[in-house]
């Protein structure tokens, strides 16, 4: 690790005079004022990519959380997209994939997609924008998916149920909870720790998967354990706690001591861990070891000095963020550091910003 580096400083000139400049800029398709999937590694769009909604009100979460009006103002703009253009006007059902003409392809009412909708509305809530209307036809797209535990995957009801779109109901519950107050949102979120408390959290701290349409996992082969997610839910139980004011029943260092576990040769975050490992790791998962890191760091539980912070943090932008387009990232290693991916998603950048505001606050805030 270079212990020279000054992160404090170093970290919002990134994120202030390069990453959000190019995203809010360059990665802006202005013939239809949405936002591109993905830039090559030259920092030019792939105009020909098909997109994915999901992608445009995550990067509204992003430029709600500038300080920039130009990019809280484009944060509305891509949310505006999303909530007018993005549901299907035959079965009324929210867009998944578009066309690069922005156009349907597919429109699943993906819980996945609806949870990143509504972490978008928290965050435009939070700046001040009036999205109330919005927030509330959301939850009533929500209501459709509900069931007796949970929520279904999409308006087919496929299978297998998946613990991720859960995850991150609770991360918008949580953030919907602090940007409101609203009772609602604590009651949501906490129906999605009962599930990983007694669902998705194995007895060996491993985050399950997979499951059946009665919420028991899938076994062999069709289960599958991603570090990442681990990692994840480590700081989404932190920050939890710290807006609501409540204990999540999960012990965080243990989870972490199994994630650290899961680690490669070079201290990073495999994509799968088992049943077989994978032979890449991709960005976003070391965005969230850095997160889960600093969680316990504050709460001053003590790490191995490759799992501090600093540590994790020299690492994984000497992999990843060291690139010949300043504000731009790579997106998978192989496992012995060799360049992968080929283009850098939109997509991770909620990953990085909130990793990065999350270390310069010293986990106390995004």
């Amino acid at each position: 690790m270079d212990s020279s580096r000054d992160w404090q400083t170093e970290l919002p000139l990134w994120l202030e005079k390069q990453a959000l400049p190019l995203w809010s800029t360059v990665g802006v398709d202005t013939a239809t004022g949405t936002v591109w999937e993905a830039l090559n590694h030259a920092g030019a769009p792939l105009a020909g990519m098909e997109r994915r909604l999901r992608v445009q009100v995550r990067q509204a979460y992003c430029f709600a959380k500038s300080d920039i009006p130009a990019q809280r103002a484009l944060a509305l703009q891509l949310f505006r997209f999303a909530m007018d253009h993005g549901f299907d006007a035959g079965s009324g059902l929210l867009a998944a994939r578009l066309a690069p003409d922005t156009s349907i392809l597919k429109a699943p009412h993906d819980l996945y997609d609806i949870a990143f909708m509504l972490l978008a509305a928290s965050a435009l809530i939070e700046a001040g924008f009036d999205v109330h209307r919005d927030l509330e036809r959301l939850e009533a797209e929500l209501d459709k998916l509900k069931a007796p535990r949970g929520w279904y995957e999409n308006a087919a009801r496929d299978l297998p149920r998946r613990q991720n779109p859960h995850m991150h109901m609770f991360e918008t519950s949580t953030a919907l909870f602090a940007a409101t107050g609203e009772l609602r949102f604590r009651d949501m979120a906490e129906e999605c720790l009962g599930l990983f408390r007694e669902v998705f959290l194995a007895e060996d701290s491993r985050v399950l998967e997979y499951f059946d349409g009665d919420w028991a996992p899938l076994t062999g082969d069709a289960q599958v354990i991603e570090p990442g997610h681990m990692a994840e839910w480590v700081y989404l139980l932190d920050r939890y706690e710290t807006v609501t004011g409540r204990d999540s029943g999960v012990a965080l260092p243990p989870l972490f001591a199994a994630v650290w576990a899961r680690r490669d040769a070079g201290g990073l975050l495999p994509d799968r861990s088992e049943p077989v490992q994978s032979d890449s790791r991709r960005l976003w998962p070391q965005t969230e070891l850095l997160k889960a890191g600093i969680a316990l760091s504050r709460r001053g539980v003590e790490l191995p000095a490759e799992a501090q912070p600093d540590a994790v943090l020299a690492r994984m932008w000497q992999q990843y963020l060291e690139t010949e387009v300043p504000g731009g990232w790579y997106d998978k290693r192989s496992l012995d550091g060799v360049l992968v991916s080929d283009n850098m998603p939109a997509s991770t950048f909620y990953h990085i910003l909130v990793a990065l505001r999350f270390y310069l606050s010293g986990g106390t805030s995004i």
